[in-house]
């Protein structure tokens, strides 16, 4: 890994792989844009009358309506290109505010939680350590090591429901989950 050139994805390849982890993404093609979902700080001329859901309704990033003064704050963080201005190509950043965004942001607060709920009712049916291990899969694309199934299983058996939404959140924030090598 050292030595491996690694790519961050884009973010709305990082906003699309958490809804689809969390398993809200809706897959389906074309349609209406989402209008973007506006926190109390975004205020000013021009803002729009509705504010558009958290998630915007698991659609993908392409969907999401672009207000050039009202830009979804989760994608900004993570490099998304100004619409005011042309752009031959994007910036790769590596700044606090993608980690805090990571941390914080109520979207993906509530997507942890979603995939926390769905591979806990799921552990319940096919055991935990399969439930662990789908989660492994689904965020990287491999299975757990030794160690992090010691871990993880450690982890959720001391703080039960809530552990399996604390897991998800710290898969989401893990480098892995955003780079690819």
């Amino acid at each position: 890994w050292h030595r491996a050139h690694q790519k961050r994805l884009n973010a709305e390849a990082i906003r699309d792989s958490i809804l689809s982890v969390s398993g809200r993404l809706d897959r389906k093609m074309g349609g209406t844009s989402v209008p973007v979902h506006l926190t109390d700080f975004l205020t000013g001329r021009g803002r729009p009358g509705g504010s558009g859901p958290v998630d915007g309704h698991g659609r993908r990033s392409i969907y999401i309506k672009v207000c050039r003064n009202f830009l979804p704050a989760f994608l900004t963080a993570f490099d998304f290109p100004i619409p005011s201005t042309t752009v031959g190509d994007r910036l790769v950043t590596n700044v606090p505010a993608q980690a805090l965004a990571l941390m914080n942001d109520p979207f993906v607060h509530e997507q942890a939680r979603l995939w926390g709920d769905r591979v806990m009712k799921s552990a319940g049916e096919e055991g935990l350590l399969v439930a662990i291990d789908r989660m492994w899969q689904q965020a990287f694309g491999r299975p757990p090591s030794g160690a992090e199934i010691a871990m993880a299983r450690s982890f959720v058996e001391d703080n039960g429901a809530e552990g399996w939404a604390d897991l998800a959140h710290t898969l989401i924030q893990a480098k892995e989950f955003r780079f690819i090598p």
